[in-house]
């Protein structure tokens, strides 16, 4: 499972990072929406956690991009601002589908939320391989 994690604050972006890492997981950072576009080209993210203000290119625009180039790919979104639940729901009413989740959040619940993106992953997947035989 590999992680993208897109935060203007990098602070914000590097730490989850390493929380992921040091759990585990395979995780990079992107500091803006474009980069982060790029970024998941090559790292090919199964999950994207993605702060929704950012400038120039907000995350719901930068999550969008990734997910019409890797329609797999789970969306979490996370932000602290009062500003995000409209963005969220106008996004949600063009038929973008992501979760929501409040920044600050512990490590441990976005730990726990990861692993049950996880699992729902390989059951599809496990689901998928029973249909084929």
């Amino acid at each position: 499972m590999r992680v993208l994690v897109i935060d203007d604050e990098k602070n914000v972006a590097d730490t989850l990072v390493m929380i992921l890492q040091r759990s585990g997981w395979e995780a990079a950072a992107a500091y803006d929406g474009a980069t982060a576009v790029q970024k998941a080209d090559t790292f090919l993210p199964t999950i994207v956690i993605s702060d929704v203000i950012m400038p120039r290119m907000n995350g719901i625009e930068a999550c969008t991009a990734i997910k019409a180039k890797h329609p797999k790919c789970h969306i979490v979104l996370f932000s602290g601002q009062a500003a995000t639940s409209d963005l969220v729901r106008d996004a949600w009413a063009r038929g973008f589908r992501g979760e929501l989740l409040a920044k600050p959040i512990e490590p441990e619940d976005l730990l726990a939320k990861l692993a049950s993106l996880g699992q729902d992953k390989n059951a599809s997947a496990d689901q998928g391989q029973k249909r084929q035989v």
